[in-house]
């Protein structure tokens, strides 16, 4: 008789493990702010080698994620996000001055203690950490056998048809005000991630300008929409790309911004 993983595709406890908030950093679920982004970036803040990394990210695809996905479903940890380790990252050290601007303060004056006892949820679309969007990613390292799903575009789909309505079914049962969506290409994935099959009549584009005297460089686009009567979603670019917030003035005006939209 065929196994169960053998008649859907998927090994043993992948839909478990994916359709619960797996690839999410944690934070306080009860917070009025929830951070989307695309997945985990496989970084390497350590300062490995390039055969050190190359090993490394080879462990984690045959070993530690075949065990988190064989556990099932994942409980987040009640972290606080801003915590000292993360602020190395640049991705969070941006998100606590956009943070900051939504409490009213000049993101210059944001620091790791002023954002001590700041509260966020950070989750991702997708639960597996890559260190780049390429699809060959997936062949290289053999997670059609991992997960049982044969590419990163099944894979794709799948979350789109199987995870994104639980996350949807978390942001109506907790209810964040705001939920801050990372990555303008993936306007699409976060409405249907936090809406799920409700109807989103409008979607609203405004287009922000950090600098007045340097447009050219400094011109970003915000996207928003009500999901719900208790959550708005907020979709920005990166935090940390070229075309991104990346700088003091644009995190300012995006959160000074958001602040009247969410009405904090």
């Amino acid at each position: 008789m065929a196994s169960t993983a053998e008649k859907s595709g998927l090994v043993d406890n992948f839909k478990q493990w994916a359709c619960s908030f797996s690839g999410c950093d944690g934070g306080d679920l009860k917070s009025p702010v929830w951070l989307c982004g695309i997945e985990w970036g496989y970084s390497n803040p350590d300062a490995m080698t390039d055969e050190e990394y190359e090993e490394d990210m080879r462990i984690d695809y045959s070993q530690r994620l075949p065990q988190q996905i064989a556990k099932g479903a994942y409980e987040p940890t009640n972290l606080v996000y801003f915590e000292e380790e993360r602020w190395k990252f640049p991705y969070v050290r941006n998100m606590a001055k956009l943070y900051g601007a939504l409490q009213g303060m000049k993101v210059e004056n944001v620091n790791r203690e002023s954002s001590a006892d700041w509260k966020i949820f950070h989750m991702n679309l997708y639960p597996i950490a890559f260190n780049n969007e390429s699809d060959e990613l997936w062949d290289t390292y053999k997670l059609a056998e991992v997960t049982g799903l044969e590419s990163k575009q099944i894979y794709r789909t799948w979350c789109l048809l199987r995870r994104f309505p639980w996350i949807a079914d978390q942001v109506k049962e907790h209810k964040p005000k705001l939920v801050i969506g990372t990555g303008v290409g993936y306007l699409t994935d976060f409405i249907v991630c936090c809406g799920g099959s409700g109807i989103v009549d409008f979607i609203h584009k405004e287009i922000i300008v950090g600098n007045e005297d340097k447009p050219e460089t400094s011109t970003r686009t915000l996207y928003w929409t009500k999901v719900s009567d208790e959550t708005t979603l907020v979709v920005v670019p990166f935090f940390t790309s070229r075309y991104g917030l990346n700088s003091n003035a644009l995190l300012q005006k995006f959160g000074d911004r958001i602040r009247e939209i969410a009405g904090f």
